[in-house]
Formats: C-alpha cells, structure tokens, sequence
C-alpha cells in the first residue's frame, strides 16, 4: 500500500486536465472577448448609421423648406426608411413652427400659413434608428425669410441673355447671387464678369466665351461650352440633357454630362455621365397689380388716372414734391402705412426730373401699366430700411405691350446703401446704374447690364406673389438626446 502511495503514475494526467481547463477557459474568454468586439462594433456602427440617418432628415427638411410653396408647407413629421446594407435604417423628422425668429413664439397649427402669415423661425428634430434600435436625435434651428414672385435670385430673364460688360453680382448670404434663365441660351462673348452665385439656364445652352469668375455652378438644360483661358467655375459644370465641353478655362469642381465624351484636364474633379435634366427653375412670375395685397401689406394707394403723359407727370410730381399731400421723401406716407404706392393707370413713361435727389424716408412703389425711365441724373437716398419697387404691371387680360412697358435705369441713377431696389419689366429690364450701393432683385424678360454694373443681391417681397419656399439661416445643428416617447 505504501509503494502505491508512493507511486506517481496518473500525475500526469491530472496535470494535463487542470492545463486543458485553463486552456478551455482562456479560450472562453477570448471567444467572449471577440464576440463582445463584434457586438460592441456593431453597435457602433449601427449608432453611427443611426446619426447618419438622423441627419438625412434634417437634409430633407433643408431641401423640403428651399422648395415647397407656403400652400404646401405641412406641420406633420416626416418619417422615411433609407437602404443601409447590412441592415435597415430610417429617420422621423419632426418640425416645429414659430412666429417669431427667436423660437419663442409657437406657430398655432389651426392657423393656415398664407402669404402674408407665415413662419418665421423653425426647429427640427430628426431621430434616425437602425434594425429598429440604436436611436440617435440630431436638432437643428432655421430662421427663415421667404422667396417670392415663383423665383428667386439676383437676375432673372426669361429669352436669351448675353452678358457683354463688365460686371459684378454679388450674393446675399455667401454666393446665392445667382442668374435665372426661364426661356433661352445664356452667353457671355465679352466682358470682365464676377458672379457670387451660379448660372441656371432651364431650357437652353450655357456659353462662356470670356473672362467670368462665377463663384457657383453652371446648370443648364442643353450644352455647356466653356471656352476661355480665363473662366474660372468655382463649383460644377452640368449638362443636363447635352454635353459639357471646357476646351480652355477651369472648372475647380465636377462636371455632368449626358451626351458626348468627358471633359478633359480642364476639370480638376470627376466626371460623371449623368442625365440631370434642367436646373430646378420655375416658371417666369407675371406680377400683376392686386391693390386689396398691397394694402394688405401695409401700403397706402396714391393712383394716377387719364391720357397722354399726364397721369406719369402727376406721378412723378408726387414723388418728387415736399408740399402736403405729396410724398415728401416718406413724410407724406398715411399714419399706419408702411409704404405707398404711386399706381399709374395709364400707357404713359415714367421719368424723373433732371439732378433731382428723392429721399425714401418710407417704402415707395411705382406701378404702372405703361414704361419707367430713369434717364435724368437723379440721387435715390433711402432713410433706415427702405425698399423701391419699379414694376411695369403684367396686363391682367392682355399681353404685355413692348417696348411701350421697357424699364430702364440710367448709368445717372444712384440708389444709397439705405435703399433696396425691385425691378420688374414683362419686356426689357435694363440696368446701366454703376453705382455699387445697388442692392436689390431685376427681373425682365430681357434683361441688358451694362458696363461696371455693380449689384448686391437682396431679396425683396413683392406683396401677393406667391411664397415658393425658403432661405434659410442655420442657427446651430446639434446632437441632442433621444426624446423618450410618453408612458
């Protein structure tokens, strides 16, 4: 019995065991391990696709604002699904309207937006989930200020336009100085130009023969030549039926093309063989004279009725004049109006006096059925935020009369930096002002600038047209915790 005990056969095995078990069990823990890395990884991937998602609703409602008329805006949240291999992942975006721009002042939803009621400042949550878990909540503040008149924009033309001067357009809120062009080719063979903004040309060609440094995109339904050493396109170059051809000159971004070969080195990005079809561009406003929209407004009505130049010679003695029951540079405007308008019923020109300085201590509007020239050297001096229409009315039941309803503004024309300037022309809208404090909107269906043309893009709301959407001022886009839906 003692030389069993004292015999160490089978030691071996049971050290072999106890080695196994802790193999077995390292082994565990590293299978443990790796599987809680794969679940940990997982997870954050699908919490990285869920704030991707979360933030695709807030690019929704970017681009539902920028595009959705004031009789379309809805309250209601906005849920969609995305495709996201290896799983699934989606977003409910829900807005929150205000009527103030500071966020304090909740939209009442049985209020109807309308053109003269809208919001002023909205707040989006957007929650992305993946697989139906992993919640991430992106919040973002908008203030807004409304695009009017089916347009928006610096310049808008609608035949063809061609730019042959020397110029400089530049944006409101970074480069949105843009050029609409409705109906016809757009070209410029000459001139020195700057455009902070880009080019959209809905149905026809884009042609850059010269020197333009456009800090944007050129967009056109047919194709694109660029073709001068010194063009220079800040963004993209797109065809959206045609082909983009840049023999000389840079593009900086990329370039999208339907038909044809790709563009050669001029491009410094990628080329792509995409059919986009026209900008999105809508159709050209006929602003007509609507008194009751007006005076909703705010505006008073001063009209001029009879034949000959009569009425227009009225008109501008009304501007121009200091006695009581004149303008008297915004003195003379009713108590309780913002502005008037100086309506002209008549076929007649409206011109101004020679060396005459007009203050605009109120908003002015001159709307007539017939022409404005502002040939004369006259001095526009704006007092605080002044805005002045120039509008040759769209006939209600009739075609527009041309040249008869021309606008034109005269390089003897200044405006002050205190004063906003809408020009509106349904025939030729020409621009020779070089004065620089030029801040304002012209819109014509021709429009002609003229040399050393300096214009600051300010839109201006045209009381009655219709709101087609939104700019839109991004206070702040933050991740903010997922709200807990009620018990």
């Amino acid at each position: 019995m003692r030389d069993r005990m004292r015999e160490e056969r089978g030691a071996a095995l049971i050290v072999a065991l106890l080695i196994t078990l802790v193999v077995m069990l390292l082994s565990t823990l590293v299978i443990e391990q790796s599987i809680h890395n794969t679940q940990a990884a997982g997870y954050d991937r699908s919490r990285l696709t869920s704030v991707n998602a979360a933030e695709a609703g807030l690019d929704h409602y970017f681009n539902y604002l920028g595009t959705t008329s004031i009789d379309l805006l809805s309250t209601t949240a906005t849920t969609r699904n995305l495709g996201s291999d290896p799983g699934t992942s989606g977003f409910t975006a829900t807005p929150t309207f205000y009527a103030d721009t500071a966020g304090l002042d909740p939209w009442d939803e049985e209020v109807p937006f309308t053109v003269s009621n809208y919001p002023k400042s909205v707040k989006i949550v957007s929650t992305g989930t993946t697989n139906g878990k992993v919640d991430r909540t992106m919040e973002t503040f908008i203030v807004l200020s409304p695009v009017y008149g089916g347009l928006t924009g610096a310049i808008v033309a609608n035949s063809d336009t061609v730019f042959g001067n020397n110029f400089t357009i530049n944006g409101n809120n970074g480069n949105d100085g843009d050029v609409y062009v409705v109906d016809g080719d757009f070209s410029n063979p000459n001139g020195l130009e700057q455009i902070k903004g880009n080019i959209y040309v809905k149905n026809g060609t884009a042609t850059i023969g010269t020197s333009l440094h456009l800090y944007g995109t050129v967009w056109a339904s047919g194709a694109v030549t660029i073709g001068h050493p010194q063009a220079d396109i800040d963004v993209d170059a797109k065809s959206g039926a045609s082909s983009v051809t840049v023999t000389s000159g840079n593009v900086d971004g990329d370039a999208y093309y339907c038909t044809g070969s790709p563009p050669g080195s001029n491009v410094q990005g990628q080329k792509f063989p995409q059919c986009l079809g026209p900008p999105p561009v809508g159709s050209f406003p006929q602003i007509t004279f609507n008194e009751a929209l007006w005076t909703a407004e705010g505006f008073s009505i001063q009209t001029f009725s009879g034949s000959g130049d009569t009425p227009c010679i009225n008109a501008r003695n009304y501007v121009e004049g200091s006695a009581a029951g004149t303008f008297q540079g915004g003195a003379g405007v009713p108590v309780g109006s913002t502005g008037v308008v100086v309506r002209i019923t008549a076929t007649c020109t409206y011109e101004v006096s020679n060396n005459k300085t007009i203050t605009v201590g109120k908003n002015l509007a001159i709307v007539t059925d017939g022409g404005i020239k502002l040939e004369q050297r006259s001095n526009w001096n704006g007092s605080g935020d002044a805005t002045i229409h120039f509008i040759s009315a769209w006939p209600s039941s009739a075609s527009p009369s041309c040249p008869t309803q021309d606008v034109y503004l005269g390089n003897k024309t200044n405006f002050n930096s205190a004063v906003r300037v809408f020009v509106y022309s349904p025939c030729t809208a020409t621009m020779l002002n070089n004065n620089s404090a030029f801040q304002g909107q012209v819109v014509g269906n021709t429009v002609v600038i003229g040399n050393l043309f300096n214009m600051t893009y300010k839109p201006i709301q045209v009381p009655g047209a219709q709101i087609v959407g939104f700019n839109q001022d991004i206070a702040y886009i933050r991740e903010i915790q997922t709200p807990v839906p009620p018990a």
